[in-house]
């Protein structure tokens, strides 16, 4: 049997903005609402039967959310990435440097760009790291009493990346802050790479008139908050970029 999907028809809305729709209409609790938008960013509905899929759909349209219907057999992984760890702007392109000879990618050929951020545990400390029970024995060996770490949750930070698509899937380029080269921006470049990444995100997407761009990378270079458009993880991200292709292969039939 074939399920179907509910998505944003729009590139660039925002996938909370879905979120009184699916309280008042999907059947959701705020936060399993708000946890399912963070896990499949764009979309209203996944494995969906088709009647469920055109009633969900129908409920949409009537409450002014532009939607699309897709079948799941539709809904691809992105292309494999390659991992980008400078780009150098030229003339009516850029060289994405990602291993191997530099190639050349031409602003009219990119697709898509996108931008997400999510958050995960930070890397454990080394005290995090040692076997269970090694302070037990150390402290037995001081005569002192057994020493309990605190329990807590690790914290936790804030991880960009950026995508870009070109040649309708033929290329796709992972960009993140930390493993970036900047020496291309020149002068202009300041001692935060995030700075740098958005000034590069920037330089890139400008030119690129006919590419997608997605909410988060519009208000990540606009300066506005950005906390509401984190995503769950990476394979959030890369669900977002499905949607994304979706639209713009509909786009270009």
């Amino acid at each position: 049997m074939n399920a179907f999907a509910l998505a944003l028809k729009s590139a660039a809305a925002e996938p909370l903005t879905a979120l009184p729709f699916l309280v008042s209409a999907g059947g959701y609790k705020k936060d399993p609402a708000r946890a399912f938008l963070r896990r499949q960013p764009g979309f209203l509905g996944r494995n969906l039967t088709l009647e469920a899929a055109k009633s969900l759909k129908a409920a949409a349209d009537a409450a002014s959310l532009e939607t699309v219907l897709f079948s799941e057999e539709d809904i691809k992984f992105p292309p494999a990435p390659l991992k980008a760890v400078k780009i150098e702007p030229k003339g009516s392109g850029f060289y994405a440097h990602a291993g191997g000879d530099p190639a050349f990618v031409k602003y009219e050929d990119i697709n898509i760009i996108a931008a997400a951020a999510y958050d995960k545990p930070a890397a454990p400390t080394a005290a995090a790291d040692l076997k269970p029970g090694v302070f037990d024995g150390i402290m037995r060996l001081a005569g002192v009493e057994t020493y309990r770490p605190a329990s807590r949750q690790p914290p936790k930070e804030t991880f960009f990346r950026a995508d870009i698509i070109a040649g309708n899937g033929a290329m796709r380029l992972l960009l993140e802050p930390e493993s970036l080269d900047f020496s291309p921006l020149g002068p202009g470049r300041s001692h935060s790479s995030l700075t740098n990444f958005r000034t590069l995100l920037d330089t890139l997407a400008a030119p690129a008139f006919h590419a997608a761009k997605n909410a988060f990378l519009q208000a990540f270079l606009a300066g506005r908050p950005l906390t509401q458009l984190k995503v769950a993880g990476p394979e959030a991200a890369d669900i977002e970029l499905s949607r994304l292709l979706l639209l713009t292969s509909k786009r270009s039939k």
